[in-house]
């Protein structure tokens, strides 16, 4: 039987049914409460509430609460029932993370030692050893969740937190995340794990043995495949497993590690789960273009709403700090990037302070720090202008095409895990510069330079998954999808049948743009048994060392009028954002040049003015035009009078 709907994501963020549906924007902070003394519970809470969130955040961690086999630990400051209260009291709706992976820089991320010590429940590299993951404070043996024995456990412990959430489902309860930065524990190399039994089970005898190193596409392909399958279905088996203990009413969710967008299955584990995949961000200041595109991917894959469900604030002591001491302003305008790429929700991790982590939002005495003066002013004007129900339009979609990325991978020369790759920056190819087939490097800089040459042509775009129906990709003006020699199968025949579905007399048909190559093989590199699709316009290969061209280009594809766009400089753009009515209430101006500029933004008619509702600054429109102020890397939201 299929349980009660108690609450559910909508495009806007959650609702809780109960006595008449309710909105709930998922505006939530984190707060550790087994990190926080119980006294200083509710003053937290209040001081959450008072900055304007609607939710508070929690891990619910395995290794806290049952730390020996059999053992129960739920009271004084693990008391999960009694900081519901509290929540309840303060007026929160919470969201729970009950794991089993939680990260929070427990050990063991959060799971119990006799759980990881069972060799039955431990993945297995290619030589068939137990895995581990060398993460401070020490490593560990890394789970196979495919493991019937480790998928035991995790139920058994998803039954015990249910025994303590069940009266509090819907009130205070309102959501509930499946697992925590699902990448194989960071270990994404090709041949890196998980060879368990119980994982080669579910890869399959048709497709024969699971390879151990590279040999060619149509051999090692399929197996990186079969990763992403692995991860979605886990998932989906985590889930299934909290309906089955009494918790499949409630809103769920799951939330990606930080990295390139190429790296997780989004869509994918979002269909396994029946609810909304987010991700995590914890960005430096330069670093602020590529988390836009990440964004933008987010903003193309997520449904019904895109979710940045860690938005660091403070950060965890492993690493060195991400922001400069005389940057106290970079917070801010990290989560003001997220939101002008369109992301509608968002958690701000740490809103309470904790041990193993420093510049939380809130002591653990419930009192704002100075450094977070900022939220209570941007809630604020979140609320005003009803950011959920506004929209960025995006005539134009980027085809996330991983067909030469999965061979650059398969054929990796080193065996280093993708997350370690992409992280110290090898080069324009991230984590393929290691593989041992040139287009895979190639394809990855398409995908950057068409990123920047939208930006430049300041068209609004999103990044869409290359399994993307063709119903959804004909809502977009155009469709680019960088092509080489090889391409996934699905994608090509997607791309037929858009280029060739008929549409009503008054609809625009949707341009398809390929190229500079015309696959002729698969993602497995199999023929392909279809030429290229009719009615589709092509990149130009030099347009790759051409940005300038290339922008003009992509800006004749959409359209676009002079209204909220950029004069000058080049490095400055603007995001315009609309009401259910059409009518422009809040344009967002972001700036990539290291200097601090003037930009000249071209105004639509009617408007009078903008006001910076951070820095109550107001900016007078005079001629069609708006002289902004822009800092180095600078990001800024107005609204629009």
């Amino acid at each position: 039987m299929e349980a009660r709907r108690i609450s559910w994501f909508d495009d806007r963020g959650l609702i809780v049914g109960g006595v008449g549906e309710r909105h709930v924007p998922f505006y939530a902070g984190a707060m550790h409460y087994w990190r926080v003394p119980p006294a200083h519970w509710r003053a937290c809470l209040r001081q959450m509430h008072a900055q304007g969130l609607t939710l508070v955040e929690t891990y619910v961690p395995w290794r806290v609460h049952e730390p020996e086999r059999g053992t129960r630990a739920w009271t004084g400051e693990r008391d999960l029932g009694a900081f519901l209260d509290a929540a309840r009291t303060a007026g929160l709706g919470v969201v729970l993370r009950p794991g089993p992976h939680i990260n929070a820089e427990l050990t063991s991320f959060g799971m119990p030692d006799w759980v990881l010590a069972e060799p039955a429940c431990q993945a297995r590299t290619a030589q068939g050893t137990p895995a581990w993951l060398p993460a401070p404070p020490r490593a560990f043996p890394i789970p196979s969740y495919a493991s019937a024995a480790f998928r035991a456990h995790v139920r058994a412990w998803y039954a015990q937190v249910a025994e303590v959430v069940r009266p509090f489902v819907g009130d205070p309860v309102v959501a509930i995340g499946v697992d925590n930065e699902a990448q194989m524990f960071f270990r994404a190399g090709a041949y890196d794990l998980d060879y368990h039994p119980d994982a080669i089970a579910w890869f399959g005898p048709e497709r024969g043995d699971p390879p151990r190193a590279w040999s060619d596409a149509q051999t090692c392909v399929p197996w990186l495949k079969f990763q992403d399958e692995y991860l979605a279905r886990a998932l989906g088996e985590f889930a299934a497993m909290l309906d089955d203990v009494g918790l499949g009413g409630l809103a769920r969710f799951h939330n990606l590690p930080p990295g390139h967008y190429q790296l997780s299955p989004l869509g994918a584990i979002q269909r396994a789960i029946a609810g909304p995949v987010g991700i995590d961000a914890y960005t430096s200041r330069a670093q602020f273009r590529e988390l836009r595109w990440r964004a933008a991917a987010l903003v193309g894959k997520a449904a019904p709403l895109p979710l940045a469900l860690e938005v660091g604030v403070g950060f965890f002591p492993w690493f060195p700090p991400l922001d400069a001491a005389d940057d106290p302003t970079r917070e801010r305008d990290h989560l003001l990037t997220l939101l002008a790429a369109g992301v509608r929700g968002f958690n701000l991790y740490m809103a309470v302070d904790r041990d193993r982590w420093y510049g939380g939002a809130i002591d653990a005495r419930g009192r704002l720090e100075p450094h977070a003066k900022w939220i209570h002013p941007l809630l604020a004007a979140l609320a005003e202008v009803d950011w959920p129900s506004l929209r960025r339009t995006a005539p134009i979609a980027l085809v996330d095409t991983r067909a030469d990325w999965r061979v650059g991978l398969a054929s990796s020369a080193l065996p280093m895990t993708p997350v370690v790759a992409e992280a110290i920056g090898l080069g324009p190819g991230g984590a393929a510069e290691l593989g041992l087939d040139s287009a895979a490097i190639t394809s990855r800089r398409w995908q950057t330079a068409v990123c920047r040459a939208l930006e430049l042509a300041q068209v609004p775009f999103a990044i869409v998954d290359e399994h993307v129906s063709a119903s959804e990709l004909a809502k977009y003006r155009a469709v680019i999808a960088p092509t080489l020699d090889r391409v996934d199968a699905r994608l090509w025949a997607t791309l037929h049948e858009l280029a060739k579905t008929p549409l009503p007399a008054e609809a625009r048909p949707t341009i398809v743009v390929i190229g500079p190559g015309t696959p002729t093989r698969d993602e497995c590199d199999r023929p392909l048994a279809a030429p290229g699709p009719k009615r589709a316009g092509r990149l130009k290969a030099d347009s790759l060392d051409d940005l300038p061209g290339l922008a003009a280009d992509l800006a004749a594809l959409a359209e676009l009028g002079d209204a909220w766009q950029i004069e000058r400089p080049d490095d400055v753009r603007a995001t315009p954002f609309h009401a259910p009515d059409g009518t422009t209430r809040v344009v967002f101006v972001t700036s990539d040049a290291a200097r601090t500029v003037a930009a000249t933004l071209l105004v639509a008619d009617g408007v009078r003015g903008l006001r910076d509702p951070l820095s109550s600054e107001h900016v007078r429109v005079e001629r069609g035009r708006a002289t902004i102020a822009m800092a180095p890397h600078g990001v800024r939201m107005f609204v629009v009078a």
